[in-house]
């Protein structure tokens, strides 16, 4: 499998235009984390000198894994403070994503608060995940995630039925990313990462049944620097679902506590019919 590196090593083809390259898969449609890092890089490489502080985007078709992308971009405003780009993402001229992204010169400063980190175990202690994640541990080997025990949920019935974990430990262990002293370059990845687990959150209280998932849209705002390749705690949580959708939330924090990163997704949640029983459970825009 291509590293989450190799997959946002896209190509300059016009001032504000890109094609990304189509990543060897074990999915047949694209995983929507790397097409979102895929569209902020090509946001990013317009922008001088400016990080990104937040982005927001919409999945408007299903992607094919085995497809190479083309990544337009248009440059709204660049001010002193703030510049903010538009993305659209096409395979074969049909559009499949758009996003927003906002980026925030360094230097200001103002009143600071946080949300508290949960009290979890550290991940050194976490030598086996209490289920096997086989999309996880195959697709993207060049993460180490470990799923928190949780006491109160049964990780067997979570295993059959695909429901998610409230607090997930990971970082990026490839050389290319550990040797990146580009911060950009870890948010891209950071971005990646922040849609592989999130939206499975919206089934933990609904643990056997028939759900069709697939990501609608995502939401992530950076807050301090990021590193991906230190130990970060992913803490996930669904405040919602209902008519069919699902809301999930997700804080990324670093070992010293400190809150990196915000996420939110919103997910199709319909519940599968016999009639329906062909259509995939997990990420598949047949009939959405």
């Amino acid at each position: 499998m291509a590293s989450v590196a190799q997959a946002v090593d896209i190509e300059r083809i016009g001032e504000d235009e890109f094609r990304a390259p189509a990543v060897p898969s074990l999915i047949a449609r694209t995983f929507g984390g790397q097409t979102m890092a895929q569209a902020l890089r090509a946001a990013q490489l317009t922008v001088d000198d400016k990080l990104a502080h937040s982005m927001h985007c919409y999945f408007v078709g299903p992607g094919d894994s085995s497809v190479p992308t083309t990544i337009r971009v248009e440059r709204i405003r660049d001010g002193r403070s703030f510049a903010h780009r538009h993305v659209r993402v096409y395979q074969k001229d049909r559009m499949i994503f758009m996003l927003s992204a906002g980026f925030h010169a360094s230097g200001d400063v103002g009143p600071e608060h946080q949300a508290d980190m949960p009290q979890v175990p550290p991940p050194e202690s976490i030598t086996e995940s209490p289920y096997s994640t086989r999309i996880i541990l195959k697709e993207w080997e060049d993460w180490d995630v470990r799923l928190v025990p949780d006491a109160s949920r049964d990780a067997v019935a979570a295993e059959t039925t695909g429901a998610g974990f409230r607090n997930i430990w990971f970082r990026n262990t490839g050389a290319l990313l550990a040797d990146a002293p580009d911060p950009s370059l870890h948010q891209a990845a950071l971005l990646y990462m922040s849609d592989m687990t999130l939206i499975r959150s919206a089934l933990l209280p609904h643990q056997g049944e028939r759900i069709q998932l697939a990501s609608l849209d995502h939401s992530l705002w950076f807050l301090r620097p990021i590193r991906v390749d230190e130990w970060m705690l992913y803490s996930q949580s669904s405040p919602s679902a209902q008519t069919g959708t699902g809301l999930a939330q997700g804080k990324i924090f670093n070992q010293r506590g400190e809150l990196l990163a915000v996420a939110m997704q919103e997910g199709l949640t319909r519940t599968m019919h016999p009639e329906s029983e062909g259509t995939s459970a997990n990420g598949n825009w047949q009939n959405v």
